[in-house]
């Protein structure tokens, strides 16, 4: 039995897209149910204050209002919230602040009323009164014995630290000829999606249970954290997740589908709650800032043998997202490059500071800008082109798979081509003698490098690193139902979710090729629904999964409702199974396309007749197929585990000129070269590569969350938080490499997440690199005139955080 594959790798245009963009009634913020009621919340003004009395009786009795909900109630009604890696010592974390805030912003008081401008009217009456305690925002001062505490119940504002030596690091460094060290910092900053975080809650007293249309990701997951909190079974919860208008990581925030929740059961209907953008800036979640100390060892001809790592990441008063940024890590702590050993040490810490979230590359990123300035460092040490120190330390195209001192296996690329395919689009020999001539007449021109893993799927038993072997959650994987429909068209239900990525489109053209059907006969719901969709603990949209875990669950289930079919056609046309051919529609026989049947004619029986024999035992053309990747493994006794599962790659070539008075940035060109192995759409494909690498340019040049000394977020409005616009980015030029995977089914990588990771490190190249006339070392992000401007006139030579 054969099919043809006919849709895969073809850029075809998005299916989804039209009625999301032209139909009503799909996003979060277009539902709505009758008698609903609206939420709004009463924020905190400080940092760091205990909560001395709350009176909200004149919230209550306004006009409208139908329920007030505080911290007393929350804690009274609710469990506290349990990270998504468990923590050996974990502090106590509600829905609504209770007995102390902990960041500004944290909701204090949450109203439910007819609508929103009632329930901030509302929200205006009720008086707090705090204690204002001093707080805590640097996590470098947070590590200190007489540092404020977060959560003063840990005693400790560390929520976990280790250290994971692989490999004979100590010999490496005994055996260097010179030790490069360097130090650098990210910022907090976010993806900002277009659509703001989103839920509507309805609760059935007379079932305790609750139906909740809202955010979030990982919808499995957070679906147990609700039963959880609320203390009632999983099936007493149907969750819906409509299609996001973007989330990259942000949407992810259970505690507020919490208090929604417990708003809707006080008031006794439905409560829908839409957050503002400055709520959104304020509270949804930030990337982690971090700082981290390196080493490296280097021999005298530049290969790098080993790099010692020391990061210290800031969680902010959170802990949902405690220890992944730095256990993410390790997945790209090697990069492109081909280290004997490597030592991470690792610090989760909270400050008074919003708490952190899965922003696009979770971690990676940082960890990608460190290695990559680290290699600069090592050229500028030796004399080395930025270039050929890569080519010296890349891992060859003859060594994959390749498994990293951490544990990772990386399955295939051939990173010297990648960035000779860069390189010579951008033609780097003739931009060098065009930057030397510059030079010569005063212009700051630069060229930045940078090459990278881009890991996607995670196993999520790298957890088991913080919480120990006992934790259950492990590997990686998804569910998928596909049914043939009596009219032979097919539907395909999965786990994940849709946030904009094109996933719909993609599965369609897979199943239409295992099925034999047109791509528009072949139906991918984007509404997300408990009650019909399959799911396992790590289903969802998230860490680039969908190219091996997603596909391949849409496969397999495509597969045995397949099987299925041609053991009914083989019956009907009176021939063997082997012989039959499936395309365009039809099941025909091999070298007699005229002796066939149609697929509908096939699935119409199979519903219908049910005194017919059954081949297989039962009526009916559909089937369930759960996925568990078998590369997931748990940690060894050395600390090692596969945290990711597929190894995309990019180079990126970014030319900048600054300007020698303004120091203002302008990107003259940027260059991608991508390996996310076999394409299911090329189109698709394209758009990740552009938009990741936007977030990536933003996040260098553009974004920043900036705080006072008092805790205070100055960035709440994009007056003050800056988002590049067309006219600041710049065209990206690019083309592929593909190395298909030997480890996927179909040969894919990942590729959502890659320009995120890589952009920041090449755009912190080309500006230093631009301005090296003037001996300024890019150590920091984001680049921003201003600063520029402040380190050159002082006669720093150093661009690096500042407190």
């Amino acid at each position: 039995m054969s099919t043809q594959a006919k849709w895969v790798g073809q850029a075809l245009e998005r299916a989804e897209d039209r009625t999301l963009l032209t139909t009503g009634g799909h996003f979060i913020d277009d539902l709505t149910l009758p008698g609903v009621a609206h939420a709004a919340y009463v924020r905190s003004p400080h940092a760091r204050a205990k909560i001395r009395h709350i009176d909200a009786s004149r919230a209550l009795d306004h006009p409208g209002v139908y329920a007030v909900v505080t911290g007393e109630a929350v804690a009274q009604f609710t469990r506290p919230q349990r990270g998504r890696v468990p923590l050996p010592n974990s502090p106590r974390v509600y829905a609504v602040a209770y007995e102390q805030v902990r960041y500004v912003g944290e909701p204090v008081v949450g109203i439910a009323a007819v609508d929103r401008a009632t329930a901030e009217d509302a929200a205006e009456l009720v008086q707090v009164e705090y204690e204002p305690l001093p707080p805590v925002l640097d996590p470098e001062e947070a590590l200190k014995p007489d540092a404020p505490l977060v959560f003063e119940e840990i005693g400790s504002n560390v929520l976990w630290h280790d250290t994971f030596p692989y490999g004979d690091v100590e010999a490496a460094f005994a055996n260097a000829d010179l030790v490069v060290n360097e130090r650098v910092t990210i910022h907090r900053y976010s993806s900002t999606p277009l659509e703001t975080f989103g839920v509507m809650a309805r609760y059935e007293p007379a079932t305790h249970s609750f139906t909740i249309w809202g955010h979030t990701q990982q919808p499995a997951q957070d679906l147990h954290v609700l039963a959880a909190a609320f203390g009632v079974s999983p099936g007493q919860i149907r969750l819906i997740i409509p299609p996001m208008g973007g989330s990259f990581g942000n949407k992810v925030r259970p505690l507020f589908i919490i208090a929604a929740a417990l708003l809707a059961r006080k008031a006794g209907r439905p409560v829908k709650w839409i957050e503002d953008r400055r709520e959104s800036l304020l509270a949804l979640g930030h990337a982690a800032d971090g700082i981290m100390d390196m080493s490296a060892a280097v021999k005298a001809d530049g290969r790098v043998l080993a790099i010692k790592f020391r990061n210290i990441e800031n969680e902010g008063a959170g802990i949902d997202f405690a220890g992944r940024h730095n256990l993410l890590m390790l997945s790209n702590i090697a990069n492109c490059y081909r280290l004997g050993a490597i030592s991470y040490e690792g610090y989760s810490v909270v400050t008074n500071r919003c708490p952190v979230v899965a922003n696009r590359g979770i971690g990676k990123p940082f960890m990608c800008f460190a290695v990559e300035r680290m290699i600069d460092a090592v050229a500028r040490t030796l004399n080395l082109d930025r270039a050929e120190i890569r080519y010296r330390n890349f891992i060859q195209p003859e060594a994959f798979p390749y498994d990293t001192p951490s544990g990772q296996t990386y399955d295939s690329g051939n990173y010297p081509e990648m960035l000779r395919k860069a390189l010579a689009l951008v033609d780097y020999d003739s931009l060098r003698r065009e930057q030397a001539k510059g030079r010569e007449e005063g212009r700051l021109l630069g060229i930045g490098i940078a090459t990278a893993v881009e890991p996607g799927g995670s196993n999520l038993a790298y957890g088991m690193l913080i919480s120990g072997p006992s934790q259950l959650l492990s590997g990686q994987g998804e569910a998928a139902r596909v049914r043939l429909e009596t009219d032979g068209t097919a539907t395909v239900f999965t786990g994940g979710l849709d946030s904009g990525q094109g996933h719909a489109t993609a599965l369609a053209q897979i199943v239409a090729d295992e099925l034999g059907l047109n791509v528009k006969q072949v139906r991918v719901p984007t509404t997300f629904d408990s009650a019909s969709h399959p799911y396992v603990m790590t289903s969802g949209v998230y860490s680039n999964k969908f190219h091996g875990h997603d596909t391949v669950a849409a496969i397999g289930a495509a597969r045995k409702v397949r099987e299925k079919l041609l053991q009914r056609a083989a019956a009907q046309l009176e021939a063997n199974v082997a012989d039959l051919e499936l395309n365009d529609g039809r099941i025909f026989i091999r070298g007699a396309p005229q002796k066939g049947i149609t697929i509908a004619q096939v699935a119409s029986r199979a519903y219908w007749s049910l005194a017919d024999e059954q081949p297989d035992g039962e009526p009916g053309l559909e089937a369930l197929y759960y996925y568990s990747n078998p590369l997931a493994n748990r940690p060894d006794d050395k600390k090692r585990v596969r945290v990711q599962l597929g190894f995309a790659s990019a180079a990126h070539v970014a030319v900048v000129e600054v300007d020698p008075e303004t120091f203002e940035i302008k990107i003259l060109r940027y260059v991608v070269i991508h390996d996310c192995g076999r394409q299911i759409n090329p189109g698709i494909v394209e758009g990740q590569v552009h938009g990741a690498t936007a977030h990536g340019i933003a996040a260098a040049l553009f974004e920043e969350f900036t705080y006072d000394e008092n805790g205070q977020l100055l960035t709440t409005s994009f007056m003050d938080y800056l988002k590049p616009t067309a006219a600041d980015l710049p065209d990206i030029e690019g083309d592929r490499l593909e190395t298909p995977s030997p480890l996927t089914l179909l040969g894919t990588k990942g590729v959502g997440e890659g320009g995120a990771v890589v952009a920041p490190a090449a755009i912190a190249s080309a500006v230093e690199d631009a301005l090296l006339p003037l001996g300024i070392h890019i150590a920091a992000l984001p680049i921003t005139p201003s600063r520029l401007f402040e380190a050159v006139s002082s006669g720093m030579k150093l661009y690096e955080k500042r407190k």
